[in-house]
């Protein structure tokens, strides 16, 4: 009797110290991720990276720490490892709707519209989500994938409607109104949305406002916006492109 009180006794003990490590662990989980999710918004993604990386062998079921994660690789560009992690968060915590609206982004990035779509739509119905705005974008930009372009404008206009300076909503917006040949919107739509991009450089509503305004036949402004193009982004993967339209613009 004696020697199974001391048993229980020491397992007791045992249990007290593994919940204690745990604690410990989740607490320090929680500085890194503090920590890498800093470095995620100010732009630093390799130092990111290393501090989610640590908080997820810390706490490897924290829903926040995979979604931040998945984050991170998204931005890397590593895709597949993006959609893991994200799936994950979800299979951790069914109603997370952040990990799904990231999840929806990179399923769009990787092809598989459908299945973004369906994500994000059962984003769509959640009231309690706190950031609709990002649903309705990624909504918007699935749709465009598609060809879908009235789709697109109706979810990208709401969207921009709770966040109007959304740099990749308003430049989606104005592709958007482009491939509708509603060229003087859309031209107005992308010269907005190149004030928004400037401090992300993002050059995408530079290059579209150039072909929005060389479809109206306002080959100045057309002219302009190529030129600013390679000039702010010379490795820019519309480059190319812009040089060959300003030769034409020569002509």
């Amino acid at each position: 009797m004696r020697l199974f009180r001391t048993l229980l006794f020491l397992g007791s003990g045992l249990f007290l110290a593994c919940s204690s490590a745990q604690k410990a662990d989740r607490e320090r989980a929680m500085l890194h991720l503090q920590i890498g999710t800093g470095f995620l918004a100010k732009g630093q993604y390799p130092s990111a990276m290393a501090e989610l990386v640590v908080a997820e062998q810390l706490d490897p079921e924290n829903p926040l720490i995979l979604n931040n994660l998945g984050l991170a690789y998204y931005v890397r560009g590593k895709l597949d490892l993006s959609e893991q992690k994200l799936r994950k968060a979800i299979r951790v915590d069914a109603k997370f709707s952040e990990a799904k609206n990231n999840l929806g982004r990179v399923l769009i990035e990787l092809g598989r519209t459908p299945e973004a779509l369906k994500v994000l739509h059962s984003v769509e119905g959640d009231l309690t989500y706190q950031y609709p705005e990002k649903t309705l974008s990624n909504l918007g930009m699935a749709y465009f994938s598609q060809g879908n372009y009235k789709k697109a404008e109706e979810y990208l206009a709401r969207s921009l409607e709770i966040r109007r300076q959304s740099c990749t909503t308003a430049s989606f917006y104005g592709r958007t109104l482009l491939e509708m040949k509603r060229l003087a919107q859309s031209a107005e739509a992308l010269d907005q949305a190149v004030e928004f991009c400037r401090t992300e450089h993002f050059e995408d509503p530079l290059y579209f406002s150039a072909m929005s305004y060389f479809a109206l036949g306002q080959q100045e402004k057309s002219r302009a916006r190529l030129e600013e193009l390679i000039k702010e982004y010379p490795k820019s993967k519309y480059v190319a492109k812009a040089k060959g339209m300003l030769e034409l613009l020569q002509q």
